[in-house]
């Protein structure tokens, strides 16, 4: 059903295909059916995997180390391979729950089947193509009454659906639906894509899909819904953009030497250093080094980390940063001295912020021997008698 929604949403069905081919299960061992149909009057795509026997002498039992090596073994792109990995990883450590044994233990069945790779991999293979960065889910019925298994008659949802989740954390919708509405399978592929539950992120939407179970009840449509379509960020107060944080964990480098890089750093550009303290492995204190930097600045700070300190590594993402504007205004003191005071605005113009600069009032307190605290108080005191703030 999720493979319908995708290719009803816009995936390429050719592309699809091709990429399918390159799993690495016996050839002939299934082929695929896309049918357009109709649940309650929906229109949507239903896929079915017919297999072909098994040519590789295996019964429907695999451990998640074959399926592991078999998908590893297929020459699909590394990021759908590792969604599907994840997907039976999840599948795995909830059935060892349920059943009270290791994950090496558990003989898959139903999951494990040749049909439930292709429908696993293959959606790894559409969510990959479609190029879909963050999935949010809603909430999910589970539909009521039992459900046959070869471990015998089980209560809907099943104890892997149930497990599944619970550990994820996804909120359920209470239905009349007597049937089974959620698998294990469509569980663990659900739960390892989601980013968030429940609510539908602001969006502008580029395709709709629905994919069709095989039963067609008269009560209501028995399909998955997909929406595809690119984030719309909701309208903010303040300007934003983008820059790299650098990161590095340090365990064996001087705390007095790493003053001095972090100087170096700021000197070179970097926006902000922190360095907070952390227990690294084996026990040993240590320190994690963070910088914000623009991003065409993000080399030189990368190559100055790696250059000044004892790390042999460093990691670099890209975040957005909201920012209010800021300007610095200069206030007259009793002594007739002027320190600065930085004022920050949102974007039409309001006073979110103001902070006299440190450096200006310290300099100050100490050329006049008065209180630090006296000279910030003073600067902010005569900055709103200007009608600054």
């Amino acid at each position: 059903m999720l493979l319908g929604a995708l290719l009803s949403a816009g995936l390429d069905e050719g592309k699809w295909r091709e990429e399918i081919g390159k799993i690495a299960l016996p050839e002939g061992s299934f082929t695929l059916t896309v049918s357009d149909t109709i649940r309650c009057n929906i229109a949507g795509k239903k896929v079915d995997v017919n297999l072909g026997g098994h040519a590789d002498g295996h019964d429907d039992e695999r451990h998640l180390s074959e399926i592991l090596a078999i998908i590893e073994s297929s020459k699909i792109s590394p990021s759908a391979k590792r969604l599907a990995a994840a997907i039976f990883c999840l599948l795995g450590e909830a059935e060892a729950a349920v059943h009270g044994m290791s994950i090496d233990e558990v003989h898959f069945h139903e999951v494990g089947a040749i049909d439930a790779i292709v429908d696993i991999v293959g959606f790894a293979i559409g969510y990959d193509l479609l190029g879909i960065e963050a999935a949010y889910v809603s909430a999910l019925p589970l539909g009521s009454g039992t459900v046959n298994t070869r471990h015998g008659l089980f209560p809907v949802p099943g104890p892997a659906v149930v497990r599944l989740i619970g550990e994820a954390g996804a909120p359920t919708l209470a239905t009349d639906i007597k049937q089974e509405c959620l698998t294990p399978t469509g569980a663990a592929i659900l739960c390892a894509i989601a980013r968030e539950w429940g609510k539908a992120p602001s969006m502008k939407v580029e395709g709709t899909g629905y994919g069709a179970g095989t039963s067609d009840p008269a009560g209501y449509p028995n399909v998955v819904r997909v929406m595809v379509g690119q984030a719309v960020e909701a309208p903010s107060a303040f300007n934003s953009d983008e820059v790299a944080v650098i990161e590095a964990n340090l365990d064996d480098f001087s705390p007095q030497a790493l003053s001095y890089v972090v100087e170096k750093l700021f000197a070179a550009g970097a926006l902000d250093c922190v360095v907070l303290p952390a227990v690294m492995k084996k026990g040993r204190s240590g320190h994690m080094l963070s910088v914000i930097a623009k991003p065409d600045e993000r080399a030189l700070l990368e190559e100055l980390i790696l250059r000044e300190t004892s790390t042999l590594g460093v990691r670099t993402y890209m975040c957005r940063r909201v920012v209010a504007d800021r300007e610095w205004r200069e206030v007259a003191l009793s002594k007739g001295q002027t320190v600065r005071v930085k004022i920050g605005r949102d974007k039409a113009g309001r006073i979110i912020n103001a902070q006299p600069e440190y450096e200006d009032c310290a300099s100050y307190a100490s050329k006049y021997d008065v209180p630090l605290k006296d000279v910030l108080a003073e600067a902010m005191q005569t900055a709103k008698k200007l009608g600054l703030l």
